[in-house]
């Protein structure tokens, strides 16, 4: 098989660790790049093995690379460890050398932390790209600055008060 079904298999492995299936399934499919349909991707998942197995492997622990492995041993999946390419510097960063590192306010020990995917209008994510850039920190934690500092500024709820009156935590 092709780099390129492999890679389309691991996206098909990845939706269905998501429990997305039908058009949620094709749509998280053609985001990553790949013209698939509800059909090819079921043909898909014939070859693993049906869908079941494929969850089966999923709850076994299994990356998706190693469900690719399972699924086809006789393949050479070598090509699938490789690391992405990383996208080149947009600016010259030579102009930046003197700017100060915001605080790191969310420490990684300090707090649990959950991984979340946000769809973002383009303009928008330029705009977090280049101000991240300009305050010489990674966009991520930009975001969880401004959302740190916005939700600070929310009036906090008012106390709830049960049917009998008694003033219950908030």
């Amino acid at each position: 098989m092709s780099r390129m079904t492999h890679a389309k298999q691991e996206r098909i492995i990845e939706a269905v660790r998501r429990n997305l299936e039908g058009d949620a399934a094709v749509e998280f499919i053609r985001e990553s790049g790949f013209a698939m349909t509800s059909a090819g991707i079921a043909r898909h998942l014939r070859s693993m093995g049906g869908r079941g197995h494929v969850q089966e492997l999923i709850e076994s622990d299994l990356s998706n690379i190693e469900i690719l492995q399972h699924c086809f041993p006789d393949e050479d999946l070598s090509h699938l460890h490789e690391a992405p390419p990383s996208q080149p510097e947009l600016f010259d960063t030579s102009e930046h050398t003197a700017a100060v590192p915001p605080p790191d306010l969310t420490n990684p020990g300090m707090f649990d932390t959950r991984k979340i995917a946000l769809r973002l209008p383009s303009d928008l994510y330029e705009a977090i790209q280049l101000a991240a850039h300009a305050e010489n920190t990674s966009k991520n934690q930009l975001i969880v600055d401004i959302l740190t500092s916005a939700l600070a500024q929310m009036p906090k709820m008012p106390p709830q008060v049960d049917e009998e009156g008694t003033l219950q935590p908030g």
